[in-house]
């Protein structure tokens, strides 16, 4: 039987070595470079996720650019590095979510739903200054 400052001693050593290896999976792989154009993520600014897996972009280390189709128009539209950064960072998104509408297409939805926001460039527009 060991004493109590024996197993307290392991306890301390098995969470080195966790943590250990956590900060190795965290970073990737000297081959594996982040394409141009790509952001990298500050996983400190992320919404907490209770799940036992990460997003892809999460594992990866880094924003990329995406493609998607519009869910309402079926147009083809590309979800940037800055705007994922924007969406999951600074907005507080939800890290498994992803973009499903182009640009048009969430106005129109907001507008539809009575969620319209007010905008400063329309406000500018619509007095004509």
């Amino acid at each position: 039987m060991k004493s109590n400052k024996q197993r307290r001693r392991e306890i301390r050593e098995a969470r080195a070595k966790r943590k250990l290896r956590q900060a190795a999976s965290a970073s990737w792989p000297a081959s594996q470079t982040p394409p141009p154009g790509s952001l990298a993520v500050n996983r400190a600014s992320l919404t907490p996720y209770h799940s036992y897996d990460e997003p892809l972009f999460v594992q990866r280390g880094w924003y990329q650019d995406l493609p998607f189709t519009c869910r309402d128009c079926g147009a083809g539209q590309i979800w940037t590095a800055a705007q994922q950064r924007w969406w999951y960072e600074l907005c507080k998104g939800q890290v498994f979510s992803t973009a499903v509408r182009c640009r048009a297409c969430r106005l129109n939805k907001r507008i539809r739903d009575g969620r319209e926001r007010p905008n400063a460039d329309r406000a500018i527009t619509q007095t004509g200054v």
